[in-house]
């Protein structure tokens, strides 16, 4: 027998013992021809409420006990379930949650959706997670344009650092990069001859890339020459083969 069981067969044995008379008292029917009904006017219009010390002591220890029952189950439910407090020391003991962070270290500035296809988890249960993570502070989300982004809370991941792993993202501006860190100063002309693009496609990324201060543009007389700033080349140093 278990505890709460017990408990309980205890509060049934008080009850019992407490209210022998309510289960031996006698009715007596009568007909309710031999009394008439009072007037109207003597029957009160609204019930009056009768304060909680005022009521018998049986129906207290009645719900008493009920209160009782409920939450022993409830606790018993919950203990089943295997139920505990989520907590930043043990955020990361649930399996699929774990599976979920390491995806995120892997993949800096990953989305929902990019989440989803990496772990093969639904989005409801990635939610719930992606929730328990950032709430324990394992996890910080940043939104951009596009979408909100998930990155590891270490302290490591600035505001450059963001832009810079949101454009690495894209197949055409990563490849942009990574020509103008092995190759300072490149043209257009001569990024899109490496690239096999048209000119006007690589001036659209370029203004892309300037417009979050990625690159910095210097005109010369009709040429024009694009260079990577010193903090973000030490992060794109960090994610690009030289």
């Amino acid at each position: 027998m278990t505890l709460w069981q017990a408990r309980l067969r205890v509060l049934v044995l008080v009850l019992a013992l407490v209210t022998p008379g309510m289960a031996a008292s006698e009715y007596h029917v009568q007909s309710g021809y031999a009394s008439p009904p009072p007037p109207l006017s003597s029957v009160p219009s609204s019930p009056e409420e009768i304060p909680s010390w005022e009521l018998p002591l049986g129906l207290l220890i009645i719900f008493a006990a009920g209160w009782a029952a409920e939450l022993l189950i409830t606790i018993k439910i919950g203990a089943a379930l295997g139920y505990r407090r989520v907590t930043r020391s043990n955020v990361l003991a649930q399996a699929v949650r774990s599976s979920v962070f390491s995806a995120i270290q892997k993949n800096p500035g990953i989305h929902l959706r990019g989440l989803a296809r990496e772990t093969g988890v639904r989005l409801g249960t990635l939610r719930h997670h992606l929730q328990m993570l950032s709430q324990t502070g394992k996890i910080t989300g940043h939104p951009d344009a596009e979408a909100l982004r998930y990155y590891e809370n270490n302290g490591m991941y600035t505001e450059t650092r963001q832009l810079v792993l949101r454009h690495l993202r894209n197949a055409t501006r990563k490849q942009i990069l990574g020509i103008l860190i092995r190759q300072p100063s490149a043209g257009r002309d001569e990024i899109a001859g490496l690239l096999g693009f048209t000119g006007a496609a690589i001036t659209w990324h370029m203004n892309v890339l300037e417009a979050d201060r990625i690159i910095r543009v210097e005109h010369t007389g009709r040429s024009v020459r694009y260079m990577i700033p010193e903090d973000v080349s030490r992060c794109l140093n960090d994610y690009l083969p030289v």
